[in-house]
């Protein structure tokens, strides 16, 4: 799976996704840090990757207003850098467990338990 990690996650735990198998980047590797959020969903859909943020509430927003795009994560605040990993992990297996439907326009929120709901997204054109 291709994703594209937020500023708010630690940036060490792109080693271990892809030593995983996935292809991973994070927004400070990108030359984004400090970027808006605008720009870095942008950078998200321009290249096909799933975005993984805590920023619930802004990418939500943004992700409503799209007609594509490759899908969005969202973790719960207060995550240390092992359980950012973690749910990032049970992220995945759960977009491969869609059937084929995968994360396309999709938003997954993950909870801190681990558990993990597809939720429609509002659209807001």
């Amino acid at each position: 799976m291709r994703l594209l990690l937020d500023e708010n996650l630690s940036p060490s735990i792109v080693r271990r996704l892809v030593e995983a198998g996935h292809d991973v980047w994070h927004v400070r590797d990108r030359g984004l840090s400090g970027a808006p959020d605008h720009v870095v969903w942008r950078r998200a859909i321009d290249d096909a990757r799933v975005l993984v943020t805590i920023n619930e509430r802004d990418f939500v927003k943004l992700a409503g207003r799209e007609e594509l795009h490759g899908g969005l994560v969202t973790l719960p605040f207060g995550t240390t850098r092992d359980e950012q990993f973690a749910l990032i992990v049970r992220a995945i297996a759960a977009f491969d467990a869609q059937d084929g439907a995968g994360s396309i326009n999709a938003w997954l929120r993950v909870g801190l338990d681990g558990a993990a709901e597809i939720v429609e997204l509002p659209l807001l054109r």
